[in-house]
């Protein structure tokens, strides 16, 4: 399989196949990092194995290069998350003006600690929505998780948007909650819908850890406990009559490791990372270089890198940069890192550089893929 040479990488030849790009076509969506920085310090947070660590923000005047030619190009969507938080941006509220200005569906995703300062803001300018963390229903249990956070200031904010949004008859932000479920908290997911019901979110996204070490793997992934399993199972109907009664939209994640259906989010969507530094990656999980366990078996994430905002357009990025590894992975077509009976001793697992088919790189044994983990798109 390689990349035609006569086309500008607009089509590629797979083996038997001639496949093309519609030169029309652009993603749909961008995830934007504004920040790398957090004032968190979450005891699963990919951060801490995080290597070569970089904190920057992200130029007020890039951000808005690359509003204004997302606009030009028929983006649809922007999402600002990343790998830091990003109220923390010195300039998030013209950046986020601009964003609503031009039409977009904007999404933020937070931790919720700085909330108080900009909910009024968001609430004028009409944020389309607000995508909080909240890992338990209690504060004791919420500070053992989400170090430096504080449940009580982030719930009153939350509860004077909803009232002033009942007040006004409005609706936007709508608020939906992540709740990444663990064996510290998977006790607490019945009570979750109900808060999420209570600060007014219209949805609650669950999502499981992706650990950093064989020890967080062994002592807080929910998807390696059987009880943790077990009881997630047993309140299944309970979940969906809450659901029901509270009109709550939860979404459990996948708890199977050897799940065999496999979609990427980022391919689903159209979408495109966007670092803050100005560097496109296909995901969020791709951005950067860190190292996380699954199953027992430790691996190396590489970034991988499709092109410079600074140096290119994003136009140019979406046609011409690796267009046969956005194709596959649209399609999946990897072979299965995370059910295979060889993993354990597999080299070609250890990081995402090259898998047994030859794909390079390649998303072989993706959580994201198997609807393990989720992120706010």
């Amino acid at each position: 399989m390689y990349m035609s040479k006569n086309s500008l990488g607009k089509s590629f030849k797979d083996y038997y196949w001639i496949v093309s790009i519609d030169p029309n076509t652009s993603p749909k969506e961008l995830m934007i990092e504004l920040s790398t920085y957090c004032n968190y310090d979450c005891i699963y947070c990919f951060r801490r194995r995080w290597i070569n660590k970089q904190y920057r923000y992200m130029d007020k005047s890039l951000a808005t290069k690359i509003l204004e030619e997302a606009r030009n190009i028929g983006v649809k969507k922007i999402s600002f998350s990343g790998w830091g938080e990003p109220l923390l941006h010195p300039h998030i509220v013209e950046i986020v003006e601009k964003a609503k200005n031009l039409g977009f569906e904007v999404l933020l995703n937070t931790n919720g600690y700085f909330l108080d300062k900009y909910i009024d803001f968001f609430y004028e300018i009409e944020l389309d929505e607000i995508t909080v963390s909240i890992d338990a229903p209690h504060e004791d249990v919420y500070r053992l998780i989400r170090i430096g956070g504080d449940l009580g200031k982030l719930l009153k904010t939350l509860l004077r948007l909803k009232e002033k949004k009942i007040k006004e008859a409005r609706g936007y932000p709508r608020i939906s909650v992540q709740f990444t479920i663990n064996k510290y908290n998977y006790n607490n997911l019945l009570n979750m819908i109900k808060l999420a019901k209570k600060i007014g979110a219209y949805k609650l996204i669950v999502s499981n850890i992706i650990p950093l070490t064989k020890e967080i793997e062994n002592n807080l992934a929910c998807y390696m406990d059987k009880k943790c399993i077990e009881e997630v199972e047993k309140i299944k109907l309970d979940i969906a009559r809450i659901s029901i009664d509270t009109g709550i939209d939860v979404n459990l994640p996948n708890f199977n490791l050897t799940y065999s259906e496999r979609t990427c989010p980022f391919a689903r969507e159209w979408a495109l990372f966007i670092r803050s530094d100005g560097l496109v990656t296909p995901c969020i999980y791709y951005a950067y270089n860190w190292r996380n366990v699954i199953n027992g078996i430790e691996r190396e994430i590489k970034p991988v890198i499709l092109g410079d905002l600074k140096k290119e357009s994003l136009k140019n990025i979406w046609l011409n940069k690796m267009v046969l590894f956005r194709y596959k992975t649209h399609y999946m077509d990897y072979p299965s890192c995370l059910d295979c009976p060889l993993q354990e001793y597999c080299t070609l697992t250890l990081d995402n550089t090259v898998d047994c088919w030859g794909n390079s790189p390649t998303c072989a044994h993706c959580p994201y893929s198997r609807d393990m983990v989720r992120c706010p798109l």
